[in-house]
């Protein structure tokens, strides 16, 4: 009831989905009737479609993420009921290997989908595919989380981010983003060492990071396959700043980067366009 209430469901499509399999528990377990899951996944899409007013004291950015995350849920459930249905058929339908797969099911279907079928507008299709892939890439697969927890602390070499195959242009990549960082004053360097300190340590400082880590990978130059805790621990291993890890280590999940969505009055449109303009000739 507190996360229904504080509207913790709604966080991202994961949340969404651990909602939907609670409440189909529920049913399940309890009810009476016979279990028609077809049914349930009708009920299920016109009740997350009626109008949020159960949020409604929240501040306005907090609804807008209630109201697209309910939308997208929904679009699942009115256009491709069978990934749900496919999950609520499997015994271990509530194991986090089920989830899993679900989640990737559905981010593979929305990444075929283009902005003519998406008669909701107000449905971000570009954040949605980049969130589910984030998010996808944060729950470890059962059978490959302790290799997946290794490749995490290995990989912490902000160069091993870019896309490219070269080693070498990787690495001129990454020195020409240096070279534009600390000509605009974004860092200075501590020493002879390899290690810099950042200087936007004033609030926001945190979202410029982000915001440039978005940015980077709106432009192809990152790959879209590191968690949130190993792109944290990328930029670690040269940029020094005094934000909490916690803190830090969140500002790059895939919840927090798709909120970079650049509509008008987003608070945070500023950084996505400063950086922007930042990294134009990169």
């Amino acid at each position: 009831m507190i996360e229904e209430l504080s509207g913790t469901f709604y966080e991202d499509d994961l949340t969404s989905l651990s909602r939907l399999l609670i409440l189909y528990h529920n049913r399940y377990s309890f009810t009476v009737r016979r279990n028609d899951v077809g049914e349930f996944i009708t009920s299920h899409e016109q009740g997350i479609s009626k109008p949020d007013w159960l949020h409604w004291w929240f501040g306005q950015s907090k609804r807008d993420r209630i109201r697209q995350v309910k939308r997208r849920t929904a679009f699942i459930l009115r256009h491709n009921p069978e990934v749900i249905e496919h999950l609520l058929a499997r015994e271990d339908y509530g194991s986090e290997k089920a989830i899993y797969d679900a989640l990737t099911s559905i981010s593979n279907w929305v990444n075929t989908l283009s902005l003519e079928v998406i008669t909701d507008k107000s449905i971000d299709l570009d954040g949605w595919k980049r969130e589910l892939a984030f998010l996808v890439q944060q729950i470890p697969k059962p059978e490959t989380a302790t290799k997946r927890a290794a490749r995490t602390r290995a990989s912490e070499s902000f160069q091993e981010q870019f896309t490219d195959v070269d080693i070498a242009e990787s690495l001129l990549k990454f020195n020409r983003l240096k070279v534009i960082l600390l000509t605009e004053r974004w860092i200075v360097p501590i020493g002879d060492t390899d290690t810099y300190r950042y200087c936007k340590q004033a609030k926001g400082g945190r979202l410029y990071i982000a915001a440039l880590y978005y940015v980077l990978m709106e432009k192809g130059y990152i790959k879209m396959t590191a968690d949130a805790p190993q792109i944290a621990a990328s930029f670690n291993s040269w940029l020094v700043h005094d934000f909490e890890q916690s803190s830090f280590i969140k500002a790059f999940q895939a919840e927090e980067l798709s909120q970079f969505d650049g509509r008008e009055r987003n608070p945070r449109t500023k950084y996505l366009t400063e950086v922007r303009l930042l990294l134009r000739d990169l």
